[in-house]
């Protein structure tokens, strides 16, 4: 009956829950034109922006999608922008600075739809009683009007800088956690920003552009671009971007720019080509065309959730020794079993199928095929103790779903001993592992990738005991059984090389503390002992406040951002079923599978196939004189 049960449960592997790094449930957005989807939709604006909306023009300073709709997107979320609905969550409007409405009067014909870039996010504390939304994702840009505007002094722009952060650091307060900063270049206004925003102690995920667009510029054909320069401003008529300018327009036409070749009237911009959009990097004299939003969108979301991705390394590895772990005890059973006092050298080879997984909309999963082979021997003192040792070689190369992974190595060696006395036994297995890992983040870019590379070490020490009680009744042995493991991983820091989305990642922790407690029966079936296990286990470390640091590689003056692990469940049943075969004297076969059930976060099941020599201290003498 047990038996059945542990064999059914097993079946029901095939799904499991969800884990999450930081789950996004909303998307909001403050800044000027170049996050600005759509606040002219509907209303506002000169003739110019009549004209383009009457003739179907995307009313967006790209001239299409922007990096706004493409990020949302990838999360789940959707990008509404103020000026279309009251409810929308992106407040950027085109032509907003700092603290001033709007840079180009009387191009907008309200300024009450121009707001001011700390202006939109007091807006928005407003409408929420002061609190922000914690589980949020923030994107903010200032500065491409502020530093174009009339008067714009150095001491000018360090005041502005300053609001600027203290707007920030108020919304920060107010409860976001999740907030993206992209510099639009690296003047003087974008560096005092970031060194503000450092110094006041605000978690932001910083951003180069700069770096983006000079690789960009460097290889435009990888990126099926054809042209990578910025449009001429009215009142010249021809241009190397995607949209044509009207002779009497503004500067950042893209927002009234048609989607055809043909100008419906002299005060609107229309394309240069039919595909123009998709082979020029911008759309006008200063914003990305589409193509250049979707290049913009995927850098941003590799920054997002690459901390989350990196963290998966510590929870393979957590994993991995865990199966380790179940076929030392699985043999030290074998062991305990000869009666009287011999060696028995023996041999486990694992396979694994290990899936860890991102609850949150958009962030990569982690699929692998962990394999290890374990060498061991031990000693046994008559029926009531032995000790052992072995060494372990093990090899995974987990694939992060969104391009890349990483391949781990370890060498583990361990020390192990058991007692028994009477019914009741008892195991301790310590185990010490050299990691090794390359990694290979491979981030999409429009049509083309970039692969980030690196090499690093890590360590993880871990100690099980397990102990129970045996009730036997005939050939049916069964009882009770309870555990501990704890785990400690740390790997060292690492900068990946590749390109302008290569990152660096301070060194990673990981400690955990899991509880076990279930049951297990074998029945002696002659040469066979067919044999069962299942435990309820619970996770006492908490993960909820581990982050993984990153920085990037392109620019000194950005601050290093700190974002959440994955977090897997902390509850789930294990089981393990299997049965020894004495196939001849002295010598005893193993086959095991066993699975976690029920983990949220992770999917992990696996086999082994092992073999056991006895021989006794007269036999070992022998062969050690030989």
């Amino acid at each position: 009956m047990f038996l059945r049960a542990s064999a059914a449960a097993l079946l029901l592997v095939s799904t499991s829950l969800s884990a999450s790094a930081q789950s996004f449930d909303q998307f909001l957005v403050f800044g000027p034109s170049n996050l600005d989807s759509g606040s002219f939709k509907t209303s506002g604006g000169d003739n110019h922006f009549t004209v383009a909306r009457t003739n179907g023009a995307a009313m967006t300073p790209s001239a299409g999608l922007m990096v706004t709709d493409l990020l949302s997107a990838r999360f789940g979320l959707t990008d509404v922008s103020q000026g279309v609905s009251p409810n929308g969550t992106n407040y950027a409007v085109s032509g907003a600075r700092i603290t001033a409405a709007n840079s180009f009067t009387p191009a907008f014909a309200s300024a009450a739809l121009t707001p001011s870039i700390t202006q939109q996010m007091t807006n928005y504390l407003a409408s929420t009683g002061g609190v922000a939304n914690a589980n949020a994702l923030y994107v903010i840009s200032a500065g491409s009007n502020d530093v174009t505007a009339p008067g714009a002094t150095q001491a000018v722009l360090a005041t502005q800088a300053g609001l600027f952060t203290d707007s920030v650091a108020r919304l920060q307060a107010a409860g976001a956690r999740y907030i993206l900063i992209p510099n639009t270049s690296r003047d003087f206004l974008n560096t005092q920003i970031y060194s503000n925003l450092t110094a006041a102690g605000v978690n932001f995920i910083p951003a180069d552009l700069a770096a983006m667009v000079g690789a960009i510029r460097a290889t435009p054909e990888r990126f099926g671009l054809t042209s990578t320069a910025v449009g001429t401003v009215p009142p010249v008529l021809t241009s190397p971007s995607a949209c044509q300018p009207p002779s009497n327009g503004y500067s950042g036409y893209g927002l009234y720019c048609v989607a055809s070749t043909t100008r419906p009237a002299p005060n609107v911009a229309s394309l240069g080509s039919a595909t123009a959009l998709q082979t020029s990097l911008f759309s006008d004299n200063i914003h990305f065309s589409p193509a250049g939003q979707q290049i913009e969108s995927d850098y941003f979301y590799s920054l997002i959730v690459a901390p989350s991705q990196i963290s998966f390394l510590t929870e393979s590895a957590i994993q991995f020794r865990r199966g380790v772990t179940l076929g030392i005890q699985e043999q030290i059973d074998v062991a305990q079993r000869r009666g009287g006092p011999g060696f028995n050298v023996w041999f486990n080879g694992d396979v694994s199928s290990l899936k860890l997984n991102n609850s949150s909309a958009g962030f990569p999963n982690d699929p692998s095929t962990p394999i290890s082979g374990t060498l061991g021997a031990s000693y046994s003192f008559g029926a009531h103790a032995l000790v052992g040792a072995a060494v372990t070689l093990g090899s995974q190369d987990p694939s992060f779903s969104s391009g890349g992974g990483f391949r781990e190595r370890e060498v583990a060696a361990t020390i192990f001993g058991a007692a028994r006395s009477g019914a009741l036994w008892a195991n301790a297995i310590m185990s010490f592992g050299w990691l090794k890992y390359d990694v290979n983040r491979v981030v999409p870019l429009g049509i083309t990738f970039d692969s980030n590379s690196a090499s690093t070490h890590g360590r993880n020490f871990s100690f099980a005991a397990l102990t129970g009680y045996d009730f036997r009744h005939g050939a049916v042995t069964h009882g009770p059984v309870v555990g501990v493991e704890v785990q400690s991983v740390g790997i060292d820091n690492f900068t990946e090389t590749g390109s302008f989305t290569s990152l660096a990642f301070s060194g990673i922790g990981r400690t955990s503390t899991v509880s076990a407690l279930g049951y297990r029966a074998a029945v002696d079936l002659g040469i066979w002992r067919p044999f069962a296990q299942v435990t309820w286990n619970h996770e006492f470390d908490d993960t909820a406040g581990r982050t993984v640091t990153a920085s990037l590689t392109t620019l000194a003056t950005a601050p290093s951002y700190s974002l959440p692990v994955v977090q897997l469940g902390r509850d789930w049943a294990s089981a393990s079923i299997g049965t020894t075969i004495a196939f001849a004297q002295d010598w005893t076969a193993l086959a095991a599978v066993n699975a976690q059930l029920g983990l949220s976060g992770a999917m992990n099941y696996g086999g082994r196939f092992g073999m056991n020599y006895a021989f006794g201290a007269q036999q070992a003498a022998k062969l050690i004189t030989k």
